[in-house]
């Protein structure tokens, strides 16, 4: 957000179908309180974000503490608000955070469709909570976002000269049982891989554990990723090992690639 996005902002949350539903947004919203919020974006550990549709101001997303959007009325009923979300996110979690919170209404149908599609889970019972346009508290839901549940839901994958990789799970397991090299660290016993998958599944920092497939899909081989070592591999067969492992290795040891879109 910047200074030139003020009068759309205060034109949006002046928008009686849009201002109810933000607790912080008291009425009326004038240059002043724009001014206001985007010297609270400015923050360490605030990021307000516009959404932008062919050059217009759609609407915006505050990350913080919590998270918070609105949307311009114009463009609602398009998807806009899931696709924006789903990339702010994305950002949010590719590298360590805490969890999300995010708080609405129970009668925001909208918000807590959209909070369900995302992946959020919500949190047990409900509480009130004070809107200042309305002047008085509703009963509202809050709903939980773990870096875990976000990367569980939305893998991401990494490509490497022809091969992949992604973030191993727990039904990965069988497959990687047979590219144990035996006990000798940093590798399991088999009895005690799934414990070990779920020690190092990946939060979203430039570590954990990650199956290697190739062009077809296939799980050849695994990595693990652990900050301050060089990376460990393992292969289904000896064959893929002479074939990948020296590139894998290769590759790896300058972290992780972005993320493939």
């Amino acid at each position: 957000m910047s200074e030139g996005d003020l009068p759309e902002v205060v034109r949006q949350l002046s928008d009686e179908r849009v201002a109810p539903w933000l607790a912080a947004v008291a009425q009326p919203f004038g240059p002043t309180e724009a001014q206001a919020l985007l010297e609270h974006g400015q923050h360490p550990g605030e990021h307000l974000r516009i959404i932008e549709i062919q050059g217009a101001a759609a609407g915006c997303i505050c990350l913080g503490a919590g998270l918070w959007y609105w949307l311009d009325p114009a463009f609602q009923g398009r998807g806009v608000m899931s696709a924006a979300l789903r990339l702010t996110l994305a950002e949010w979690f590719s590298r360590p955070a805490p969890p999300l919170l995010a708080t609405c209404r129970t009668d925001n149908a909208a918000s807590l469709s959209l909070l369900a599609r995302l992946g959020f889970a919500r949190c047990p019972g409900s509480r009130r909570m004070f809107f200042q346009a309305s002047g008085r508290s509703h009963p509202c839901h809050d709903f939980l976002m773990a870096p875990e549940q976000w990367h569980l839901l939305n893998p991401p994958r990494y490509d490497l000269d022809g091969l992949s990789l992604r973030p191993a799970r727990q039904k990965d397991v069988p497959t990687l049982a047979l590219m144990l090299p035996g006990a000798t660290p940093p590798w399991p016993t088999a009895e005690a891989l799934p414990g070990f998958v779920e020690r190092h599944r990946f939060r979203g920092a430039a570590s954990g554990l990650f199956v290697i497939e190739d062009k077809l899909d296939r799980s050849i081989g695994m990595a693990l990723m652990v900050a301050g070592d060089p990376p460990a591999l393992a292969f289904l067969s000896s064959d893929e090992a002479n074939a990948h492992a020296d590139m894998v290795e290769l590759a790896l040891a300058k972290g992780l690639p972005a993320p493939a879109r």
